[in-house]
């Protein structure tokens, strides 16, 4: 997996919905030139969104597109008051964002891969609980490197 940087992190975000949350990571990755079309990139997650849920219980949603916009792979990780993500599932408090360049099969393997083990993490009740109290960027970091 690759690792979290601070700068991809955002604790005690406030927010008034999922559309604009993504907009705010989508914009760190493009402010750190993970991005060559940020608005494809964005266009890429809030479709895949639409399509199904990202919500994958705990507590937890992972928001992500495999893009031709995205330069290199990367992940961001956010946490926030709990708010409604869909109508039909619970609340998100977590969300964690993925970016993986659509240049050949291989990241077929590498979105899986990394969407697998960040799913694992999610399931770790010790895990969430670190998310959840965290102070600082560094204890989130260490979570996930």
């Amino acid at each position: 997996m690759d690792k979290l940087i601070p700068a991809f992190i955002e604790l005690n975000i406030e927010v008034q919905n999922k559309f604009q949350l993504i907009s705010s990571l989508v914009d760190k990755f493009d402010q750190k030139g993970i991005l060559s079309e940020k608005k494809e990139y964005l266009d890429a997650v809030l479709e895949r969104e639409n399509l199904l849920s990202t919500y994958c219980g705990y507590n937890v949603a992972i928001p992500h597109a495999v893009s031709k916009s995205v330069k290199n792979s990367a992940f961001g990780f956010c946490r926030t008051k709990p708010m409604e993500w869909d109508k039909n599932d619970e609340h998100v408090q977590f969300i964690l964002i993925l970016a993986i360049p659509d240049s050949s099969n291989s990241n077929e393997s590498k979105h899986i891969d990394m969407m697998s083990q960040i799913a694992s993490l999610a399931l770790e009740e010790e895990i969430r609980k670190i998310w959840k109290s965290a102070k600082s960027k560094d204890v989130i970091t260490k979570t996930f490197n």
